[in-house]
């Protein structure tokens, strides 16, 4: 009896080393029965009556700030029709910018940060009622800077070719559409599916696993469903235009620069071999520069985790691209550095 329970916990003990951070994430997240982690919510000036589109705004600031360039973003919604419901994850939020989003949005949310942006979604969408009452419904957060041009002009573009549009894709794993902009449309929001997705969000402690489950299950699920999702700068065309120009000898230009050359190469090999590039990252520069893509990742600022060369060029291309302020993207800059943990 006792050898039977020892084989018992040995099997259960193997059997977890086999889970990966993913899975135990998924477990957690499945054993927190809480309805939702909203700690404090309070009513903006704005009103979600007779609206017909609704954003679902998620923030994250460790010392409760709402940054100017975030502020920018929100008045960009509201320009361009939007109701916003504000849920930030943040421990506190300041004072002044809790008046500064009550004045821009229908309600405004606390949460505690389970769940990550998808946490945070779920309980905004929560706010709003009946969601095929509405248009469309945009989840956005504040991982990026911009919108850099007009927005209603860049939401004209998602036409009904699509019934989930966002502004890039990737075929990292599998492919999906990344969430920092999520566009939907009415058809989805009339589908029991989509409703059912949300219903099934769990709480997860892990990006990752936020990723693999939400981010990447939200476009293959909606896709399964017969519900389109697109991109409007598909990692393929990028990926197709730039191979092309390497087939056609423009990288051999001499006005590129020696390691500029060699880099576009190295991008051009990993392409030609089917490697999944991030392209908000890697193909910044062509995103905006070329395409007119309307955002940039925050991250790729802050940390530049790949290390990629010419980042630092970020302000000339910018101002070049477009009339956008950029000192909001260095003040909020300067303030995460100055509060980076060391």
């Amino acid at each position: 009896m006792f050898s039977h329970i020892i084989l018992s916990i040995k099997r259960a003990l193997a059997s977890l080393r086999r889970w990966t951070a993913e899975d135990l994430s998924l477990l957690v997240g499945v054993l927190r029965f809480k309805e939702n982690y909203i700690l404090e919510r309070w009513e903006g000036t704005q009103r979600l009556a007779g609206a017909k589109r609704v954003a679902i705004f998620v923030h994250f600031d460790r010392r409760g700030r709402v940054q100017r360039y975030v502020l920018h973003y929100l008045d960009q919604l509201l320009e361009a029709g939007f109701a916003i419901v504000f849920v930030t994850n943040s421990p506190t939020i300041e004072p002044a910018s809790l008046l500064d989003v009550q004045s821009r949005s229908a309600f405004v949310l606390k949460r505690r940060n389970f769940g990550h942006d998808f946490g945070g979604y779920k309980e905004g969408l929560a706010q709003i009622g009946n969601a095929s009452a509405y248009e469309e419904v945009l989840f956005a957060n504040d991982s990026v800077y911009g919108p850099f041009g007009n927005l209603s002009s860049l939401l004209a573009r998602c036409d009904d070719t699509a019934t989930i549009w966002g502004i890039t894709d990737s075929w990292d794993r599998r492919f999906h559409l990344q969430s920092y902009f999520l566009l939907v449309k009415k058809p989805a929001l009339m589908d029991r599916r989509f409703a059912e997705f949300w219903r099934r969000v769990r709480y997860l402690g892990s990006r990752s696993a936020v990723v693999k489950h939400y981010e990447i299950g939200f476009t293959q699920i909606m896709s399964r469903a017969e519900l389109r999702c697109a991109a409007l700068f598909p990692y393929r065309r990028i990926a197709e235009t730039i191979g092309a120009a390497a087939l056609a000898g423009q990288l051999n230009r001499q006005d590129l620069g020696e390691e500029r050359r060699r880099y576009l190469e190295l991008l051009c090999a990993a392409i030609a071999r089917g490697t999944p590039l991030n392209a908000t990252h890697v193909f910044w520069d062509y995103l905006i520069g070329e395409l007119g893509c309307p955002f940039l990742k925050r991250d790729l600022l802050l940390r530049n985790p790949m290390g990629l060369p010419f980042v630092s060029q970020w302000r000339l291309l910018l101002e070049r691209a477009s009339d956008y302020d950029t000192d909001l993207i260095i003040q909020d800059l300067e303030s995460a550095l100055r509060h980076r943990s060391i």
